[in-house]
């Protein structure tokens, strides 16, 4: 039985063409995705003896249907920690993984620093459970919920761990996730965060969409961190939703978001826009020195605000400092609502990549802290604002471009065992996916070309845009015969209103793909997204 485009539970409307069907949008635009999405029965496990600790992989450990399981589990696998008078601690790795997590009161899921346990379903941690070290993957819509979490304050007396340095059961925070935080989910599958939640050092979003609907923040403890966005990964910051470092300075050399060709940061979807102010936070840089700026975007990138109403529903970019009670990953105060941006000292950003704002407020800006390509491009946002900590008149706020836009960024000596990381996570996806997608969707020509990063043992070869200077015919393949494709070139899903693939596609503009194909008795892809960049 074949299964809906959007949404297998809720699509109602169907669009028949030739062999199959696309379906409309979704019913309830609103409504996060991860609400809708449809779960095959799986097996559910218990753990056996709540208040003692030992392995996930041990199937002696674990009750199912009330007897003890005869297997451990697996990605098809539901988890339940149960409360217990006393804390223990469930442990694992990079080569266990389950899909749906209950942790109660007094249980600990732990895997290891760069050796995270997968979690390829939903997480729920109740009041007084902990999560830790932990990876998300998989093809489907989750959330990731830890309920009553804080950040460190003096209050709790709460600190962010770094994997060196051992501090004792209770001053470990609730909000911390992880140190290396990765997240590579297939397609546009998204995981939406929720709380206050964060990671001690940098944020890895390898492909998938990363909702952020709570308070996320990372370089906890390094104050090196930056959250990088891959090539097909979308960062959206929800309603009320707010993301930024927890430093209160960017003067490490590694900006606080980088996002690479084809990465996408936006606030709001097109399925389900702003009713609220969502809030993008950095830490004060210079955006004349190169990796002291909060926000870089390559060439080949997309950041886009979509809301319901742009004059009173925006992406609000502003300090760390704005927040009164900002706090760094120890628990010192570093918020200062009255301090304002002076000079070169303020936040700042690099946007190379294609930027369109329709309602945008922009606050504790330093001088040419808004550097763009194109002098023109500021001139097209709509709905655009400024507070009244920024470091002078709006005219003195923006500046051209100084970074080469089309790199990569991160460019400390461990950027090899940094970029290792990803590099493990995306050709597990490719694995994943040649068992999985038959359709495996791909553009020519080619839009993609190596480049060395670094020198001698440190560097790194990583793909950079092809720029082209001349109008281009681009073509969809598929290695299922006969297979049905729809295609978007704005950014969003394809629906059954979207174009249908007849033949190459003439492009002369910088163009951001979107395809899915479908065929009677083989299913669906994932959507795949590719960005053609132009002169």
């Amino acid at each position: 039985m074949s299964r809906c485009f959007i949404n297998p539970v809720l699509c109602l409307h169907l669009f028949v063409v030739a062999s199959g069907c696309f379906c409309a949008s979704p019913l309830f635009a609103a409504d996060p995705a991860h609400e809708t999405e449809a779960w095959s029965p799986g097996r559910l496990l218990t753990w056996a003896t709540p208040g003692v600790s030992g392995k996930i992989d041990e199937a002696s450990n674990w009750i199912e249907n009330g007897r003890p399981a005869d297997k451990a589990p697996d990605r098809e696998t539901d988890v339940v920690l149960p409360a217990a008078d006393e804390i223990y601690t469930v442990t694992g790795g990079r080569n266990h993984q389950v899909r749906h997590v209950t942790i109660k009161k007094n249980a600990r899921l732990k895997g290891g620093h760069r050796n995270e346990v997968e979690i390829w379903g939903n997480v729920d941690v109740l009041p007084e459970g902990m999560i830790r070290y932990v990876s998300v993957v998989g093809g489907k819509h989750t959330y990731f919920r830890v309920e009553g979490s804080e950040f460190p304050n003096p209050q709790n007396g709460h600190a962010f761990q770094h994997p060196s340095r051992r501090l004792p059961e209770e001053q470990l925070s609730r909000a911390q996730l992880s140190h290396k935080f990765q997240v590579c989910k297939y397609g546009t599958a998204s995981v939406e965060f929720y709380g206050n939640l964060g990671v001690s050092d940098e944020v890895m979003l390898q492909h998938g969409k990363m909702i952020i609907s709570g308070d996320f923040r990372f370089s906890g403890v390094t104050n090196k961190g930056t959250l990088e966005v891959y090539d097909g990964g979308i960062l959206e910051i929800q309603t009320g939703g707010r993301v930024g470092p927890f430093m209160p300075e960017n003067n490490k050399n590694v900006y606080n978001i980088s996002v690479y060709r084809n990465g996408v940061i936006q606030a709001g979807s097109p399925e389900r826009p702003l009713t609220g102010d969502a809030y993008l936070l950095l830490g004060f840089g210079d955006n004349e020195k190169l990796g002291h700026t909060g926000l870089y975007t390559a060439v080949g990138s997309m950041m886009r605000v979509y809301s319901s109403d742009p004059t009173k529903a925006r992406l609000v970019v502003q300090a760390t400092a704005s927040v009164a009670d900002f706090r760094d990953g120890l628990g010192q105060l570093v918020g200062n609502p009255d301090v304002k941006a002076n000079g070169k000292n303020g936040i700042a950003m690099q946007l190379g990549g294609d930027v369109e704002l329709d309602g945008v407020h922009f606050d504790y800006v330093c001088d040419g802290g808004i550097a763009t390509t194109d002098p023109e491009t500021p001139k097209q946002w709509k709905h655009v604002t400024f507070g009244a900590h920024n470091a002078g008149p709006e005219d003195t706020l923006f500046s051209q471009v100084v970074a080469d836009t089309n790199s990569y960024y991160h460019t400390r000596n461990d950027q090899q065992s940094e970029w290792g990381l990803t590099e493990t996570a995306m050709a597990s996806m490719r694995s994943y996916l040649e068992q999985s997608d038959p359709f495996r969707l791909r553009t020519v020509p080619e839009n993609t070309e190596m480049k060395t990063v670094g020198k001698g043992n440190k560097s790194i070869q990583t793909p950079v845009a092809v720029v082209f200077d001349e109008p281009v015919l681009v073509s969809i393949e598929t290695r299922v015969p006969g297979a049905r494709i729809r295609y978007t070139t704005d950014g969003t899903e394809p629906t059954k209103e979207s174009p249908a693939y007849t033949g190459p596609i003439r492009l002369s503009k910088t163009t951001k793909l979107m395809m899915k194909a479908y065929k009677t008795g083989v299913g669906y892809s994932p959507t795949t997204s590719t960005t053609y960049v132009f002169q």
